[in-house]
């Protein structure tokens, strides 16, 4: 049977998809992180070959799509194209007619845009820890927007969103901020007896930005609850999706973004704010939701000519 092998890949864990000839999922199975600033090359590159490897059992390859988080420049590119080189060499892939099998590796928002519609055309708002917006207009060129990491940029991420509640909680509690039910239910959910004791579990040396990312439900709880400052937090977060997703917009031209990642999961609270932002200056957008994982979207991307691809 001739398959496509989808990888999506990011900070805590890897998927990886084997897809039938007609986009079909055979097999779906997950790996540990494959972002390698988070777990090094070396561990990056034996959850992909590994995933690979165990996902194909016997089958012959149309091609494979790696997306993944953490490949933000031209230097992330050949760090991970080239600590794949050898280790996908040593698998001895080949196609039906004997030819090396395409690789292609590229960014989380490449299959992330390939989840929405399959296509790769459009535009999609990519939105967890991270952020970035990425579309592809009617002549095929490809356009990024935000993606900058969070000390220059993510605004309106999961990390944004978290560290903005963390920074409201001590705000509250030193009372040169409003006052926000932030301050009790973050010191709670941390299990930390005082709101002093945030700065030590915040500057820990191993402490990640998917771990402040991960506060974003408390906000959603706190704004649940009534609470103004949390409230704000997510409306803020919305408005700046909307900013990331219009500068992307006017690069385009288009009027579609299909929205992917973290967000989905609190659209309720950031979409009237996102929406409106968005429809400052384009009134016409239409949201969309995405039809496939980013997975299978990585796997269909390994048919795309325009991405990058490895060499051997």
């Amino acid at each position: 049977m001739k398959i496509k092998i989808g990888v999506d890949g990011g900070g805590s864990k890897t998927e990886i998809v084997a897809l039938d000839q007609k986009d079909q999922v055979l097999r779906c199975l997950r790996k540990p992180a494959s972002n390698y600033h988070a777990v090094g090359i070396e561990q990056a590159v034996q959850h992909i070959v590994e995933g690979i490897r165990d996902a194909l059992q016997g089958d012959t390859l149309e091609g494979i799509g790696i997306s993944l988080a953490g490949i933000d420049t031209p230097e992330d590119w050949n760090i991970m194209a080239d600590g794949l080189k050898q280790n996908l060499k040593a698998l001895s892939l080949k196609t039906v007619s004997s030819q090396e099998v395409p690789v292609v590796l590229e960014n989380d928002a490449f299959g992330a845009l390939m989840s929405v519609r399959g296509k790769f055309s459009g535009n999609v708002l990519a939105s967890g820890t991270g952020a970035v917006a990425l579309g592809v207009n009617t002549e095929g060129e490809v356009f990024r927007v935000g993606g900058w990491g969070h000390l220059i940029g993510d605004q309106g991420s999961g990390y944004d969103i978290g560290r903005k509640a963390l920074a409201a909680a001590v705000a509250s509690y030193d009372g040169y901020g409003p006052k926000s039910l932030l301050e009790t239910k973050i010191t709670e959910h941390l299990g930390l007896a005082q709101v002093p004791e945030i700065s030590y579990w915040l500057y820990q040396p191993n402490r990640t930005n998917k771990e402040v990312a991960a506060l974003v439900p408390v906000v959603v709880e706190t704004a649940r609850m009534g609470d103004y400052i949390a409230k704000l937090i997510l409306d803020e977060s919305g408005q700046a999706l909307g900013l990331l997703t219009r500068a992307l917009l006017r690069k385009t031209h288009g009027l579609e973004v299909g929205l992917v990642g973290g967000i989905r999961h609190i659209l309720g609270f950031i979409e009237p704010s996102l929406l409106a932002t968005i429809q400052e200056e384009f009134p016409t957008v239409q949201i969309l939701k995405p039809n496939y994982p980013p997975s299978v979207g990585a796997a269909l991307l390994s048919m795309v000519s325009q991405v990058r691809h490895i060499a051997f």
